[in-house]
């Protein structure tokens, strides 16, 4: 007979919003830092790639547009990116952003991005990226710590500025991205014109005494009780009742997600400037209202942290009740929805941005682009080289896809012609270029290097394998690859210095023995009277 599962209390009943689990999500960023993304175990690819930096971009240089038409042209407009994580996003919009910006047809105000999360060892990561440096060194990147909950204010490290209630003379514009399924918020049952809070207790199988803040997020058991609320729900905050009585009035019946603390933390921002502020945000979310009846308890979707869709039907009625205009995509989303909100004086008449919104999310959106990545991953084993070069564009070049499809590509680089692998070639170094190493397991360096070298480009896989060593440091394998493109290249002297090396550390090794043996026979037969 099993032995029943030992279960371990965590918690009693407590408001969804005041529940251990967001100092448990707290606590896990904090411990793990930028090995939550390195190592994969927290997905960020479908709203961190280069689409989705095309897209934030276009829509940013639109504003800025708007901006200049309306006379706004001098003082410098700020861009805060929220929890940002890993930095990537950042550098996928600068990829996109330095193109346009600096040749733009009319002057556009000066920019800075601002880049922020609440733990400390991110933003040391970011500073010491090699990546962001050129954008650092222009001035248009800096750093701030900023906890959602608790910040009113940006310290920007670099510029060693702050900014505070009403320094900006232009809009505040504000990045959130994966962000706002991942911070506190209140969970509420409505049904017959009544709002109930949804109180929460917690167990889990592990050990909490014995196991990390990933493993006990893991294992959690989620037990939901229901409290009649009592009017007000939030004393001083009528923003917050009023839309909770909307809520109260047109929903029938479901579990209600509430971001309160997301809210909030824009209001709080949107002091910081006299002009207001526009927000961009993409996340697994709802925007329509009748996406909201119906809706079960929520259970965490756990991947080291724990996330939960976005109400953004709450986020763009808060808009447009503050005399905003709120961008929402037209039809339903099927992983990503991305909004734009401008809580600004005439929202109306900016229509730069309204246009761009327009093409960019709702012609064709990074929704769209990742459903199709979906699609064409199912059939890597058929693509022919037109087929895997046009997606290469699609996704602008992005090394993921592209690790994706390089066996298919090695399968059938035999039968692609000159020209062609001529213009392969010269798509490696923009692949490169779009890439923004975490430290990753996969190394996109040594991939683009056995490309190479299978193109017969020798010279060229060396940089890429020593791009490899640069960040991986040296390893046997990828020495002895430089190794045999040197003896290729009939550049023996440096192919026998790189094989002596490695037979120091392994000197049994049959295949170097005999790499060794080919470099010290041609070159004695190249030295003169041999």
């Amino acid at each position: 007979m099993r032995s029943p599962t030992i279960m371990h209390q965590l918690e009693q009943p407590k408001r969804f919003s005041q529940s251990l689990i967001w100092q448990l999500q707290r606590n896990y960023f904090q411990e793990v830092g930028i090995d939550a993304w390195r190592s994969g175990e927290v997905p960020h690819y479908i709203t961190s790639n280069p689409v989705m930096g095309k897209t934030y971009a276009e829509l940013v240089l639109a504003f800025l547009r708007d901006l200049s038409l309306k006379g706004q042209q001098h003082e410098t407009v700020y861009l805060l990116e929220l929890g940002a994580g890993h930095g990537r996003l950042c550098y996928h919009f600068f990829k996109h952003w330095e193109k346009y910006y600096e040749h733009s047809a009319i002057a556009l105000p000066p920019f800075c991005y601002v880049i922020s999360d609440f733990t400390e060892t991110n933003l040391a990561f970011w500073q010491n990226h090699p990546r962001l440096q050129p954008y650092l060194g222009k001035g248009w990147l800096d750093f701030a710590l900023f906890d959602v909950e608790n910040s009113s204010e940006l310290f920007l490290q670099n510029a060693n500025i702050t900014i505070h209630q009403q320094s900006l003379s232009q809009p505040l514009i504000v990045i959130a991205n994966y962000f706002f399924d991942t911070i506190p918020q209140e969970l509420f049952w409505v049904e017959n014109q009544t709002i109930s809070h949804c109180l929460l207790s917690l167990a889990t199988v592990a050990n909490p005494i014995e196991s990390d803040t990933a493993e006990i997020i893991k294992n959690l058991a989620l037990q939901y009780d229901y409290q009649a609320a009592e009017p007000p729900i939030y004393p001083n905050q009528p923003i917050l009742n009023n839309l909770l009585e909307t809520y109260r009035q047109q929903l029938k019946h479901t579990h209600l997600v509430f971001p309160h603390i997301g809210i909030l933390c824009l209001e709080r921002l949107r002091l910081l400037s006299q002009q207001g502020l526009i927000l961009l945000s993409a996340d697994k979310g709802e925007h329509s209202l009748w996406d909201l009846e119906n809706c079960p308890a929520p259970q965490l979707a756990t991947h080291g942290s724990f996330s939960l869709t976005v109400n953004y039907h709450a986020f763009c009625h808060y808009c447009t009740h503050q005399a905003g205009l709120a961008l929402s995509p037209r039809h339903q989303q099927a992983n990503l929805d991305l909004v734009c909100l401008l809580f600004l004086t005439d929202a109306n008449t900016y229509s730069e941005t309204i246009n761009a919104y327009d093409r960019f999310v709702g012609d064709y959106s990074p929704d769209d682009y990742f459903s199709l990545k979906k699609l064409i991953e199912q059939h890597f084993a058929t693509l022919t080289y037109r087929d895997i070069m046009a997606v290469i564009r699609l996704s602008g070049y992005d090394g993921r896809i592209f690790r994706q499809m390089l066996p298919r590509l090695l399968e059938i680089l035999p039968t692609i012609y000159d020209n062609q692998r001529w213009n392969l070639f010269l798509s490696i170094p923009r692949i490169w270029d779009t890439y923004y190493p975490l430290g990753e397991s996969d190394d996109l360096a040594e991939d683009l290097g056995d490309l190479l070298f299978a193109l017969a480009f020798y010279q060229e896989a060396i940089l890429y394998f020593e791009k490899s060593v640069m960040i991986y440091g040296k390893t046997a394998h990828i020495l002895y690859k430089i190794a045999i493109c040197y003896y290729l290249l009939g550049d023996f002297s440096n192919a026998s210095l790189i094989i002596k090396e490695l037979l120091a550390d392994d000197p049994d090794n049959v295949d170097l023995q005999e790499l060794r043996q080919r470099c010290d026979s041609v070159g004695d037969r190249l030295v003169p009277g041999s």
